[in-house]
């Protein structure tokens, strides 16, 4: 073996550009720009260990993104025309020496600063599994012999990453008070803790056999217990109980497999290239600083399309990121996409647990082995994918789980990452329409489904994809400042039970996180667009009015935007952002004399509703206060906001907006002050404001800007117009029977006003009404029935002002319905139900 090494070795300088031609690189981050590197000073790149095979992929990547090409240290230092590449030293070496030379020159040379880089070359990336023989012979791992390192870069050069840190500060890490070799000591320290976190930010932790992690799972003490009782209550042994929670097991856990993978990325890159044109990703630099510093990570995404399974986990792989394991419906557990998902890092669950104590005890300890490893770990805190377009309500049992797990035992350092994920246009809105309408039932996903979709997938374009990562949430942090006693409360939990203080706890975090989503969301060319021309009342606009509204409303984005994270259009010519959205929207031209009219077919106008909902949160507040102006020429600053504060926890509720009540003064204030810099309004004498002149292009933005809520103030206005009917009928109102009244009226309403949208009287929607009205103070449950508080009279007056006479008129009618609680919703809404 030794005269293999030392023949291999001879010929290196030979096999130098065989090997070069051979490894295959992809540089992490994928934009290099995110290490800012200056332009000003030397580099010097630090490998964690010395390896040739290393320095040559690192040449490879360099010499494909034009770095700084890196030279062998040597006894050279860097130069601006000359970057040196050195390892971390291991005992007396010579590494040692040459990171003593560059730490000395620093402290005799107050002018000599430098860039260190940290670079990690990954081979393969596999997440290999413990025990395994294709570890022992061809996985990387951090220190080998030469012989091995050469099979490993044959076995994985054509798939090798190679991570580039940030630059550490050189010059403020030196301390004139401490020695050299003190120095490089701290210096070595810093470099392997970065080393070592980063290691296992791309490959995760190390993976059993599934055959391990399974008898583990059926070993866990509740399990054991839960086994004991689902024998003793069904009268059966307790092996044919362990048989049945060995196939709960197998049902559940994923099982990777790094050919499956590597399948997948090659299926995904031609995938999004033929369907898409292309995937804006944004905030992965914070992404990148927050696995990095935690040891586990939870992305909970919005789920809009079964893309979003795919989606997110390609991105994380790219950017060089761990592969989380994904929690997928047990509906998508067919031959042959169940299988390739599993391999792929998908477990699978069961859509409810409740009546089988054996499962949720199983699907518990197989959550609790995810967090305690510190793997990541994906699921959808709206439990479905939304067929809005809106966030759903969350649910909240598999984000209790892992909060239970995550706060229980260890402890574990856990970072929860809301994730937005949006689109162009979703593949599947036509589907999601039929159902909404109750022309096509929800059903089970299956192969021949499979098949016949991707044929008319394929013929397609859906425009681009969004992908944006939100602020992280500290669980630890979060408890301690929302639960302060949870350490006491979580050792006397028992896992059994969720006790109404967990159920709270759980409650405020899951409306945190989807207010995080929202908190990301990406302002779209397509989305604006859609914004505009469904606000119009026949949905038809001027292609001029398009084009300015575009421009004014993507200026008050950028000039006032939702939160830091939100992103704003960066086109700022209205005419290209129309030309970018109206092949997706397929948007139909009528020519005219004056300049062409746009507009869409009846079907496709409700298409576009999803995309909208996706974004109108951003425009929520401008678009409450443009609507007291649709029928008053000049407000009442003070006055206006008064009112816009009484009706914002009704909007705030319906989308998950992101300022609590006691900040949505402030929040309008400066929504206000937005609209007076993009000219939506204009500043009057003594604290009046007034809308532009008529005829202008700011009024007509205006208009559309009001359009953007006004459904949802219509719904509102109903609901506590209904609520003050009943005041003059009796205090008291059935809880279930209300909601039905509610949704008989919106859908009246659709009709008499020619609406074509579904969505307009969905009952959830006035549950959550009812909701907010509780909490707010204006109803007061009984059990199943509720007491209206006389001031909900006050609030149906101030809401009534905000609709045209015309509405008022409709509103007013069908409250004074005669049998109004005998009626029954449609066929059609009770389908969508």
């Amino acid at each position: 073996m030794s005269f293999l090494v030392r023949f291999l070795m001879l010929f290196m300088p030979l096999l130098r550009w065989p090997l070069r031609a051979w490894i295959n690189t992809h540089a992490s981050p994928s934009d290099l720009d995110e290490i800012a590197l200056a332009t000003d000073k030397p580099v010097c790149y630090v490998l964690p260990v010395g390896s040739v095979m290393d320095w040559l992929a690192l040449e490879v990547t360099c010499a494909e993104h034009g770095l700084p090409r890196p030279y062998l240290a040597g006894n050279a230092m860097p130069r601006l025309n000359r970057a040196v590449v050195l390892a971390l030293p291991v005992g007396r070496s010579r590494a040692r020496s040459e990171l003593h030379r560059i730490v000395s020159r620093g402290l005799h040379d107050k002018s000599f600063d430098v860039q260190m880089v940290p670079v990690s070359v990954f081979w393969g990336r596999n997440p290999v599994k413990e025990t395994s023989l294709f570890r022992i012979l061809f996985a990387d791992s951090e220190r080998t012999g030469r012989l091995r390192k050469l099979l490993i870069v044959l076995a994985n050069g054509r798939n090798t990453l190679v991570h580039f840190g940030q630059p550490l500060d050189y010059r403020a890490f030196l301390d004139e008070q401490a020695a050299p070799a003190t120095l490089v000591r701290k210096l070595v320290r810093v470099l392997r803790v970065h080393f070592r976190r980063q290691r296992a930010a791309t490959l995760g932790p190390p993976l059993s056999r599934r055959s391990q992690l399974i008898n583990s799972l059926l070993a866990d003490p509740d399990v054991q217990h839960s086994l004991e009782e689902t024998a003793r209550r069904e009268n059966t042994t307790l092996s044919v109980a362990r048989s049945r929670a060995r196939d709960y097991a197998n049902e559940i856990a994923a099982d990777y497999s790094n050919i499956a993978i590597g399948f997948m990325l090659r299926v995904l890159t031609w995938l999004w290239n033929r369907i898409y044109d292309g995937v804006d990703v944004r905030h992965l630099q914070r992404l990148r600083a927050t696995t990095h510093d935690r040891r586990e990570v939870i992305y909970l995404p919005s789920h809009r399309s079964h893309m979003d399974y795919l989606l997110v986990s390609y991105i994380l792989y790219q950017e060089g990121l761990a592969l989380p394991q994904i929690a997928a419906g047990v509906n998508l557990n067919f031959w042959p996409v169940g299988a390739l998902l599993r391999r792929c890092g998908a477990f699978y669950l069961r859509r409810s647990f409740k009546g089988d104590r054996l499962y949720t005890a199983v699907f518990r300890a197989y959550v609790d082995v995810l967090i305690q490893r510190g793997q990541p770990m994906k699921f959808y805190p709206e439990g479905g994918r939304s067929r809005t377009g809106r966030l759903l309500a969350p649910q909240t049992g598999m984000l209790s789980m892992a909060v239970t797990s995550a706060l229980g035992g260890n402890g574990a350092p856990t970072a929860i990452v809301p994730v937005y994920i949006g689109y162009d246009r979703v593949m599947e809105v036509n589907k999601y329409f039929d159902e909404l309408r109750g022309t096509r039932p929800k059903k089970g996903e299956s192969m021949g489904d499979l098949v016949r979709g991707s044929t008319k997938v394929l013929k397609h374009k859906y425009g681009r994809a969004f992908v944006s990562f939100g602020q992280p949430i500290d669980l630890q942090e979060y408890a301690d400042a929302h639960l302060p006693d949870w350490r006491a409360q979580m050792a006397d939990l028992d896992v059994d039970t969720r006790p109404k203080w967990l159920q709270e706890f759980v409650g405020k975090l899951s409306n945190r996180v989807m207010e995080g989503i929202n908190a990301t969301a990406t302002l779209n060319a397509t989305g604006l667009a859609s914004l505009i021309l469904l606000g119009s009342p026949q949905k038809a606009v001027a292609e001029d009015e398009m084009v300015h509204t575009l421009e004014l409303l993507a200026e008050l984005a950028r000039v006032s935007p939702y939160s830091p994270d939100a992103s704003a259009p960066s086109e700022t010519d209205g005419r290209a952002m129309l030309a970018e959205a109206e092949p997706t929207m397929r948007l139909i031209r009528v020519p005219h004399a004056w300049g062409d009219v746009l507009t869409v077919e009846s079907r496709q106008g409700v298409l576009l509703t999803y995309g909208r909902n996706n974004v109108m949160h951003l425009f929520a507040l401008p678009s409450l206060i443009a609507n007291f102006f649709a029928h008053f020429e000049q407000r009442n600053r003070k006055t206006l906001l008064a009112d816009a504060v009484e009706l914002y926890p009704l909007l705030a509720s319906e989308l998950f907006l992101r300022w609590p009540a006691d900040q949505a003064q402030a929040a309008l204030e400066q929504a206000i002050d937005g609209m007076l810099a993009s000219g939506l309004l204009v500043a009057g004498e003594r604290g009046r404001l007034r809308r532009p002149e008529a005829g202008t292009r700011e009024f007509a933005a205006l208009v559309s800007l009001s359009r953007i809520m006004r459904e949802a103030l219509e719904r509102y206005a109903m609901t506590v117009m209904l609520l003050s009917h009943h005041l003059d009928t009796g205090r008291i109102i059935e809880r279930g029977r209300f909601e039905r009244q509610c949704q008989l009226m919106a859908e009246r309403m659709a009709i008499l006003s020619g609406r074509n949208s579904p969505e307009f009287f969905d009952l959830r929607l006035f549950r959550n009404y009812l909701q907010t009205l509780v909490r707010i103070g204006l109803l007061h449950p009984q059990g199943n029935r509720m007491h209206i508080d006389e001031s909900l009279r006050n609030v149906a007056e101030h809401a009534l002002r905000l609709l045209g006479s015309d509405l008022r008129q409709s509103i007013a009618h069908l409250t004074s319905l005669p049998h109004l609680e005998d009626a029954q919703p449609s066929a059609a809404a009770v389908q969508r139900e």
